[in-house]
Protein backbone atom coordinates (compact mmCIF):
# COMPACT_ATOMS: atom_id res chain seq x y z
CA UNK A 1 0.00 0.00 0.00
CA UNK A 2 1.24 3.48 -0.86
CA UNK A 3 1.85 5.90 2.02
CA UNK A 4 -0.56 8.75 2.48
CA UNK A 5 1.69 11.18 0.63
CA UNK A 6 1.50 9.03 -2.49
CA UNK A 7 5.19 8.20 -2.54
CA UNK A 8 6.70 4.78 -1.86
CA UNK A 9 9.02 4.31 1.08
CA UNK A 10 12.64 5.03 0.19
CA UNK A 11 15.51 3.47 2.11
CA UNK A 12 18.87 5.22 1.59
CA UNK A 13 22.29 4.13 2.79
CA UNK A 14 24.62 7.15 2.82
CA UNK A 15 28.30 6.28 2.40
CA UNK A 16 30.79 8.78 3.84
CA UNK A 17 34.60 8.45 3.94
CA UNK A 18 36.09 8.68 7.41
CA UNK A 19 34.94 7.72 10.89
CA UNK A 20 31.80 8.69 12.81
CA UNK A 21 33.80 10.63 15.39
CA UNK A 22 35.60 12.82 12.82
CA UNK A 23 34.70 16.46 12.14
CA UNK A 24 35.06 15.91 8.39
CA UNK A 25 32.37 15.77 5.68
CA UNK A 26 30.00 17.83 7.82
CA UNK A 27 27.92 18.77 4.77
CA UNK A 28 27.30 15.09 3.98
CA UNK A 29 26.25 14.31 7.55
CA UNK A 30 23.93 17.33 7.57
CA UNK A 31 22.27 16.25 4.35
CA UNK A 32 21.80 12.68 5.60
CA UNK A 33 19.93 14.03 8.64
CA UNK A 34 17.87 16.34 6.45
CA UNK A 35 16.84 13.53 4.11
CA UNK A 36 15.92 11.35 7.09
CA UNK A 37 13.45 14.02 8.22
CA UNK A 38 11.56 13.94 4.92
CA UNK A 39 8.32 11.95 4.55
CA UNK A 40 8.57 8.26 3.64
CA UNK A 41 12.37 8.29 3.76
CA UNK A 42 14.60 6.14 5.97
CA UNK A 43 18.30 6.92 6.06
CA UNK A 44 21.22 5.01 7.54
CA UNK A 45 24.87 6.08 7.38
CA UNK A 46 27.90 3.89 6.78
CA UNK A 47 31.41 5.28 7.25
CA UNK A 48 34.21 4.04 5.01
CA UNK A 49 37.05 4.01 7.56
CA UNK A 50 39.46 1.39 6.20
CA UNK A 51 40.75 2.50 2.80
CA UNK A 52 44.53 2.26 2.93
CA UNK A 53 45.26 -1.47 2.65
CA UNK A 54 44.01 -4.47 0.71
CA UNK A 55 42.90 -6.17 3.91
CA UNK A 56 41.05 -3.04 5.00
CA UNK A 57 39.33 -2.77 1.64
CA UNK A 58 38.16 -6.37 1.82
CA UNK A 59 36.80 -5.83 5.33
CA UNK A 60 35.11 -2.63 4.20
CA UNK A 61 33.52 -4.38 1.24
CA UNK A 62 32.07 -7.07 3.49
CA UNK A 63 30.90 -4.48 6.03
CA UNK A 64 29.24 -2.39 3.32
CA UNK A 65 27.34 -5.32 1.87
CA UNK A 66 26.20 -6.29 5.38
CA UNK A 67 25.00 -2.72 5.99
CA UNK A 68 23.06 -2.70 2.71
CA UNK A 69 21.32 -5.94 3.67
CA UNK A 70 20.74 -4.92 7.29
CA UNK A 71 19.11 -1.62 6.37
CA UNK A 72 17.34 -3.06 3.29
CA UNK A 73 18.66 -0.12 1.29
CA UNK A 74 17.09 0.62 -2.07
CA UNK A 75 19.87 3.01 -3.12
CA UNK A 76 23.34 4.08 -1.98
CA UNK A 77 24.27 7.75 -1.89
CA UNK A 78 28.05 7.94 -1.89
CA UNK A 79 29.67 11.23 -0.95
CA UNK A 80 33.06 11.64 -2.59
CA UNK A 81 34.70 9.75 -5.41
CA UNK A 82 38.12 7.99 -5.32
CA UNK A 83 38.20 4.51 -3.78
CA UNK A 84 35.08 5.29 -1.70
CA UNK A 85 32.90 5.55 -4.81
CA UNK A 86 34.65 2.83 -6.79
CA UNK A 87 34.40 0.20 -4.05
CA UNK A 88 30.75 1.13 -3.50
CA UNK A 89 29.93 0.77 -7.18
CA UNK A 90 31.74 -2.58 -7.42
CA UNK A 91 30.26 -3.96 -4.18
CA UNK A 92 26.67 -2.77 -4.10
CA UNK A 93 23.78 -4.98 -5.26
CA UNK A 94 21.56 -1.86 -5.37
CA UNK A 95 21.90 1.33 -7.49
CA UNK A 96 24.58 3.83 -6.49
CA UNK A 97 24.40 7.62 -6.78
CA UNK A 98 27.78 9.35 -6.43
CA UNK A 99 28.25 12.98 -5.42
CA UNK A 100 31.61 14.46 -6.42
CA UNK A 101 32.83 17.27 -4.19
CA UNK A 102 36.13 18.59 -5.55
CA UNK A 103 39.44 16.97 -4.72
CA UNK A 104 38.08 13.64 -5.96
CA UNK A 105 38.14 14.97 -9.56
CA UNK A 106 40.57 17.88 -9.18
CA UNK A 107 44.32 17.41 -8.99
CA UNK A 108 45.76 17.00 -5.47
CA UNK A 109 49.54 17.19 -5.98
CA UNK A 110 50.14 17.37 -2.24
CA UNK A 111 48.99 13.76 -1.98
CA UNK A 112 51.92 12.58 -4.08
CA UNK A 113 51.89 11.71 -7.76
CA UNK A 114 50.71 8.09 -7.52
CA UNK A 115 48.01 8.72 -4.93
CA UNK A 116 46.75 11.73 -6.84
CA UNK A 117 46.54 9.84 -10.13
CA UNK A 118 45.00 6.77 -8.52
CA UNK A 119 42.35 8.80 -6.71
CA UNK A 120 41.24 10.62 -9.83
CA UNK A 121 41.29 7.43 -11.91
CA UNK A 122 39.13 5.65 -9.33
CA UNK A 123 36.71 8.59 -9.41
CA UNK A 124 36.42 8.43 -13.18
CA UNK A 125 35.90 4.66 -13.20
CA UNK A 126 33.22 4.94 -10.50
CA UNK A 127 31.26 7.29 -12.78
CA UNK A 128 31.00 4.49 -15.35
CA UNK A 129 29.20 2.22 -12.90
CA UNK A 130 27.10 4.81 -11.07
CA UNK A 131 23.35 4.85 -11.61
CA UNK A 132 23.30 8.57 -10.91
CA UNK A 133 25.95 11.29 -10.77
CA UNK A 134 25.89 14.60 -8.91
CA UNK A 135 28.60 17.26 -9.13
CA UNK A 136 28.50 20.20 -6.73
CA UNK A 137 29.64 22.64 -9.43
CA UNK A 138 29.67 22.98 -13.19
CA UNK A 139 33.45 23.05 -13.17
CA UNK A 140 33.55 19.60 -11.61
CA UNK A 141 31.11 18.27 -14.20
CA UNK A 142 33.55 19.31 -16.90
CA UNK A 143 36.27 17.29 -15.18
CA UNK A 144 34.51 14.02 -15.89
CA UNK A 145 35.85 12.05 -18.84
CA UNK A 146 32.49 10.54 -19.73
CA UNK A 147 28.76 10.58 -18.93
CA UNK A 148 28.72 14.34 -18.45
CA UNK A 149 25.27 14.49 -20.00
CA UNK A 150 23.86 12.42 -17.14
CA UNK A 151 25.25 14.65 -14.40
CA UNK A 152 23.02 16.75 -12.15
CA UNK A 153 24.79 19.85 -10.83
CA UNK A 154 23.49 20.34 -7.29
CA UNK A 155 25.53 22.41 -4.82
CA UNK A 156 25.49 21.41 -1.19
CA UNK A 157 23.22 23.74 0.72
CA UNK A 158 23.66 25.52 4.02
CA UNK A 159 21.47 24.75 7.00
CA UNK A 160 20.26 28.27 7.79
CA UNK A 161 18.65 27.09 11.01
CA UNK A 162 22.02 25.86 12.25
CA UNK A 163 24.34 28.41 10.66
CA UNK A 164 22.93 31.41 12.50
CA UNK A 165 25.12 34.47 13.15
CA UNK A 166 25.96 35.45 16.71
CA UNK A 167 26.48 39.15 17.52
CA UNK A 168 30.13 39.97 16.87
CA UNK A 169 31.12 41.17 20.35
CA UNK A 170 29.24 38.34 22.03
CA UNK A 171 30.97 35.79 19.81
CA UNK A 172 34.38 37.25 20.63
CA UNK A 173 33.66 37.17 24.34
CA UNK A 174 32.49 33.56 24.22
CA UNK A 175 35.68 32.56 22.42
CA UNK A 176 37.83 34.74 24.72
CA UNK A 177 39.22 36.58 21.69
CA UNK A 178 40.51 40.10 22.42
CA UNK A 179 39.38 43.11 20.41
CA UNK A 180 42.63 43.04 18.43
CA UNK A 181 44.15 41.69 16.29
CA UNK A 182 41.65 41.29 13.49
CA UNK A 183 41.08 37.58 12.85
CA UNK A 184 41.16 36.21 9.31
CA UNK A 185 39.85 32.67 9.05
CA UNK A 186 41.69 30.25 6.78
CA UNK A 187 40.35 26.73 6.33
CA UNK A 188 43.40 24.53 5.86
CA UNK A 189 42.58 20.99 7.04
CA UNK A 190 46.20 20.06 6.30
CA UNK A 191 45.47 20.14 2.56
CA UNK A 192 48.30 21.52 0.39
CA UNK A 193 45.84 22.67 -2.30
CA UNK A 194 44.45 25.24 0.16
CA UNK A 195 47.86 27.03 -0.08
CA UNK A 196 48.63 28.03 3.48
CA UNK A 197 51.96 29.32 2.15
CA UNK A 198 50.15 32.01 0.13
CA UNK A 199 47.87 32.82 3.05
CA UNK A 200 50.93 33.43 5.25
CA UNK A 201 52.32 35.79 2.61
CA UNK A 202 49.02 37.68 2.63
CA UNK A 203 49.24 37.95 6.42
CA UNK A 204 52.81 39.26 6.15
CA UNK A 205 51.73 41.87 3.59
CA UNK A 206 49.02 43.12 5.92
CA UNK A 207 51.40 43.41 8.84
CA UNK A 208 53.98 45.20 6.68
CA UNK A 209 51.22 47.69 5.84
CA UNK A 210 50.57 48.31 9.53
CA UNK A 211 47.37 46.25 9.71
CA UNK A 212 47.12 44.35 13.00
CA UNK A 213 45.65 41.12 11.63
CA UNK A 214 46.44 37.44 12.00
CA UNK A 215 45.39 34.17 10.41
CA UNK A 216 43.14 31.89 12.42
CA UNK A 217 43.95 28.58 10.74
CA UNK A 218 41.23 25.94 10.92
CA UNK A 219 42.55 22.39 10.64
CA UNK A 220 39.33 20.41 10.87
CA UNK A 221 39.18 20.50 14.66
CA UNK A 222 36.19 22.82 15.01
CA UNK A 223 32.88 21.00 15.45
CA UNK A 224 29.91 21.89 13.26
CA UNK A 225 28.07 23.11 16.37
CA UNK A 226 30.84 25.59 17.17
CA UNK A 227 31.52 26.78 13.64
CA UNK A 228 28.82 29.53 13.50
CA UNK A 229 30.35 31.06 16.64
CA UNK A 230 33.83 31.12 15.07
CA UNK A 231 32.49 32.56 11.80
CA UNK A 232 30.62 35.26 13.73
CA UNK A 233 33.69 36.26 15.75
CA UNK A 234 36.04 36.51 12.78
CA UNK A 235 36.56 39.59 10.61
CA UNK A 236 37.03 37.94 7.21
CA UNK A 237 37.48 34.60 5.46
CA UNK A 238 40.43 34.10 3.10
CA UNK A 239 40.60 31.51 0.29
CA UNK A 240 43.58 31.13 -2.03
CA UNK A 241 43.20 27.50 -3.12
CA UNK A 242 44.65 25.83 -6.19
CA UNK A 243 41.30 24.13 -6.77
CA UNK A 244 37.87 23.85 -5.18
CA UNK A 245 34.52 22.32 -5.98
CA UNK A 246 31.81 24.33 -4.25
CA UNK A 247 33.50 25.32 -0.97
CA UNK A 248 31.14 24.87 1.94
CA UNK A 249 33.12 27.29 4.10
CA UNK A 250 32.26 30.16 1.74
CA UNK A 251 28.55 29.43 2.00
CA UNK A 252 28.72 29.10 5.79
CA UNK A 253 30.62 32.39 5.99
CA UNK A 254 27.92 34.02 3.87
CA UNK A 255 25.21 32.64 6.16
CA UNK A 256 26.97 34.24 9.15
CA UNK A 257 27.62 37.56 7.40
CA UNK A 258 31.39 37.07 7.29
CA UNK A 259 33.08 38.92 4.38
CA UNK A 260 35.04 36.69 2.00
CA UNK A 261 38.19 37.50 0.03
CA UNK A 262 39.12 34.78 -2.44
CA UNK A 263 40.68 33.99 -5.77
CA UNK A 264 38.40 32.87 -8.61
CA UNK A 265 38.21 29.18 -7.77
CA UNK A 266 35.44 26.59 -7.85
CA UNK A 267 32.02 28.22 -8.02
CA UNK A 268 32.79 31.19 -5.74
CA UNK A 269 32.08 33.76 -8.47
CA UNK A 270 28.55 32.42 -8.79
CA UNK A 271 28.00 32.08 -5.05
CA UNK A 272 29.38 35.52 -4.13
CA UNK A 273 27.56 37.45 -6.84
CA UNK A 274 26.06 40.52 -5.21
CA UNK A 275 27.75 39.92 -1.84
CA UNK A 276 29.42 42.91 -0.17
CA UNK A 277 31.78 43.67 1.39
CA UNK A 278 34.29 41.15 0.05
CA UNK A 279 36.25 40.55 -3.11
CA UNK A 280 37.29 38.03 -5.76
CA UNK A 281 40.81 38.95 -6.85
CA UNK A 282 43.82 37.41 -8.54
CA UNK A 283 45.83 35.10 -6.32
CA UNK A 284 48.58 37.59 -5.61
CA UNK A 285 49.49 38.11 -1.91
CA UNK A 286 49.74 41.89 -2.25
CA UNK A 287 46.38 42.16 -4.07
CA UNK A 288 44.64 39.86 -1.59
CA UNK A 289 46.11 41.80 1.31
CA UNK A 290 44.82 45.06 -0.19
CA UNK A 291 41.32 43.59 -0.56
CA UNK A 292 41.39 42.31 3.02
CA UNK A 293 42.59 45.70 4.26
CA UNK A 294 39.57 47.37 2.66
CA UNK A 295 37.24 44.84 4.28
CA UNK A 296 38.85 45.11 7.72
CA UNK A 297 38.91 48.90 7.78
CA UNK A 298 35.28 49.04 6.66
CA UNK A 299 34.36 46.95 9.72
CA UNK A 300 31.01 45.81 8.39
CA UNK A 301 29.37 42.39 8.08
CA UNK A 302 28.32 41.21 4.65
CA UNK A 303 24.88 40.73 3.14
CA UNK A 304 25.82 37.13 2.43
CA UNK A 305 22.98 35.59 4.39
CA UNK A 306 20.40 37.34 2.23
CA UNK A 307 22.21 36.20 -0.89
CA UNK A 308 22.34 32.57 0.26
CA UNK A 309 18.57 32.58 0.38
CA UNK A 310 18.07 34.62 -2.80
CA UNK A 311 20.68 33.03 -5.08
CA UNK A 312 21.10 29.46 -3.88
CA UNK A 313 17.77 28.67 -2.34
CA UNK A 314 18.14 27.09 1.06
CA UNK A 315 19.42 23.65 1.95
CA UNK A 316 15.92 22.11 1.96
CA UNK A 317 15.41 22.94 -1.72
CA UNK A 318 18.79 21.51 -2.73
CA UNK A 319 18.26 18.42 -0.59
CA UNK A 320 14.91 17.90 -2.29
CA UNK A 321 16.63 17.89 -5.69
CA UNK A 322 19.02 15.23 -4.42
CA UNK A 323 16.14 13.20 -3.02
CA UNK A 324 14.32 13.29 -6.36
CA UNK A 325 17.35 11.80 -8.09
CA UNK A 326 17.75 9.14 -5.40
CA UNK A 327 14.08 8.18 -5.72
CA UNK A 328 14.40 7.96 -9.48
CA UNK A 329 17.40 5.65 -9.26
CA UNK A 330 16.35 3.50 -6.30
CA UNK A 331 15.38 -0.13 -6.58
CA UNK A 332 11.75 -0.45 -5.43
CA UNK A 333 10.97 -2.77 -2.54
CA UNK A 334 8.41 -5.46 -2.92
Amino acid sequence: MMPAAGLPDLRILVVIPGRPEDHSMVFARRQAKALAAMPNVTVATWFFAERSSLGGLLRSRRSLREAIARHRAGVLHVHYGTITALLSVLSSPVPVVVTYHGSDLNRTPGDGLLRDLAGRLFSQLAALGASGIICVSEGLRRRLWWRRGRVRVIPMGVDLEHCVPVPYLEARQRLAWPDKPWRILFNHRDSPVKRLDIARQVEACLRADGIDACLEVLRGDVSSERMPLVLSAADALLLCSDQEGSPTMVKEAMACGLPVVTNDVGDVRERLAGVAPGAIVERDPARMAEALKEVLLLGRRSNGRDRVVANMADARTLDQLTLELLRDRARPHA
